[in-house]
């Protein structure tokens, strides 16, 4: 067992593909130390949603012990992502007065007019899980960061609110409960994702992040440093692998390794004489396949994707705003040719990236693959911060103290 009294962080990652397992120790100024990562098949989870609770939670054990055996350390809390078809982003406003007597915008009004813009009917069958601020605006002064110690009469708060369904929710409790562990936060996969991988000036200038995953695609915009707009694609690489086992008539498992060794999504791109072979199935022998006949079924699948992607950004509206371009993180995003692709399809410059600005065992997550799990790290350690400079001014009870952490969160 490793004896150092630093703070730690357990990312878990629910994939549609894989479980992923990242321990984090916080290190002096904001710097984060991986000291474990485990990953194991995730069969109990289709579309980001979970389908199965028992085989989903073995994969959690599997996954968690692996890290825990890396890490020296014994883990009892995580911080979990959320996704899939049941998750929906919206923006909204609140209005409150400035009633204090100097007419000085304090700490407490920033919570009232978050509470005024979330006071919004939720379906019964979902639940809020982020109120997200994008700006302020004071009287008549608009696009304020942070207006507190701001004089006005009236104060205006613009945020992003994400939901869940309640049904995916409960599946994912109920999963981190029976694997023995407890729960710190839920956080939405692209959230995490944007974390890892975005600077301050990447937000500031307007960039979208697309996280291509096994099963769905998670998509968060970020416009004058907040966030704009967030969507999800029920579509993903598990898609584009269906369509090479069926095209080229061998099983999914192998159609995965074609995709990963041989995909590419641009078919100007390939030699047209390169071959590659396709193990047997079924009695069947081994055969030779031109790569371009793979690139053939793989192309339209990709291109379809990306123009499903692209219509959720011209829906958000800001698409025209997007100056610093989109960013792809995800496991598909290695696909090869998949950035001109992107380009093509969406019209805007497109980047590629994965987690960075990290010590420890980086080898094993510098993949885009790894963004959620590093972010949801990321996340958590922004909101630890913040509770630790704001605890010597709370005093007044257990509401208090979950409303100061709710601003908190709120203005990351």
């Amino acid at each position: 067992m490793i004896e150092d009294d630093s703070p730690i962080i357990t990312a878990l990652d629910l994939g549609s593909s894989l479980i992923k397992v990242v321990i984090g120790r916080l290190m002096g100024d904001h710097e984060i130390e991986i000291i474990g990562t485990g990953v194991y098949p995730s069969a109990g989870i289709k579309n980001g949603s979970i389908v199965n609770i028992e085989t989903t939670t073995k994969s959690i054990i599997e996954a968690f012990g692996d890290a825990e055996l890396m890490a020296g350390q014994e883990i009892t809390s995580v911080v979990v992502n959320v996704s899939g078809k049941s998750v929906h982003g919206f923006n909204e406003k609140g209005i409150i007065a400035v009633t204090n007597r100097e007419r000085i915008v304090t700490e407490m009004d920033i919570m009232r007019v978050v509470e005024a813009a979330q006071a919004v009917h939720v379906p019964n069958d979902q639940q809020v899980i982020h109120v997200l601020t994008k700006e302020f605006k004071v009287d008549d002064q608009v696009n304020i960061k942070d207006p507190i110690g701001m004089t006005g009469v009236r104060l205006e708060a613009e945020v992003h609110i994400v939901s869940c369904g309640n049904t995916a929710l409960n599946n994912i409790d109920r999963c981190v409960e029976q694997a023995g562990l407890q729960q710190m936060d839920k956080v939405l996969s692209s959230l995490a994702s944007s974390e890892a991988i975005l600077t301050a000036g990447e937000k500031d200038l307007g960039t979208a992040v697309i996280d291509i995953g096994a099963g769905i695609c998670d998509i968060i915009i970020y416009v004058d440093g907040g966030i704009a707009f967030s969507s999800v694609v029920p579509f993903g690489g598990f898609h584009i692998t269906s369509d090479i086992s069926i095209g080229l008539k061998t099983t999914v498992e192998t159609a995965e390794i074609i995709k990963k060794r041989y995909g590419h999504t641009r078919i100007d791109m390939v030699d047209p004489t390169e071959k590659f072979e396709i193990p047997s199935i079924s009695g069947r022998p081994a055969r030779s396949v031109f790569r371009q006949e793979l690139v053939e079924i793989l192309e339209p699948r990709v291109r379809e994707i990306l123009e499903m992607i692209d219509h959720e950004l011209v829906r958000s509206g800001y698409k025209a705003s997007l100056a610093g371009g989109v960013i792809l993180t995800g496991g598909t995003s290695l696909l090869q040719g998949i950035e001109a692709t992107a380009e093509e399809v969406l019209r805007l410059s497109v980047g590629r990236a994965k987690p960075a600005g990290l010590s420890g065992l980086v080898e094993r997550i510098a993949s885009p693959e790894y963004a959620t799990a590093v972010g949801l790290i990321k996340y958590s350690s922004k909101i630890q911060n913040l509770e630790q400079r704001n605890m010597h001014s709370v005093s007044d009870g257990e509401g208090w103290m979950k409303k100061v952490r709710r601003w908190m969160e709120n203005n990351l």
